[in-house]
């Protein structure tokens, strides 16, 4: 629907959420998923210990894209002109 023109009877807008806090909390329960795997991967499947190390470097990965993401988000409104 469109908006009058007048500032004054503007409609407040929905408050929509930021990507980049969206995608950061994506990848941070991915990451808590693979930790939680790990320990029970580590307390059950004593006989493969060559589980342990992708799924440790899948969750480092995981875990450096989440502060990767919130550190560009930060970047962006730092340098954009005319930012809150």
């Amino acid at each position: 629907m469109l908006q009058p023109r007048d500032p004054h009877d503007r409609l407040p807008e929905p408050a929509r959420p930021d990507p980049a806090t969206s995608l950061s909390a994506l990848l941070l329960a991915l990451a808590a998923v693979g930790l939680l795997l790990g320990g029970i991967l580590a307390v059950y499947d004593w006989t493969v210990p060559g589980a342990e190390m992708p799924l440790f470097l899948g969750v480092l990965s995981t875990f450096g894209a989440a502060l990767a993401v919130q550190v560009l988000a930060a970047t962006v409104r730092h340098l954009r002109p005319g930012a809150r």
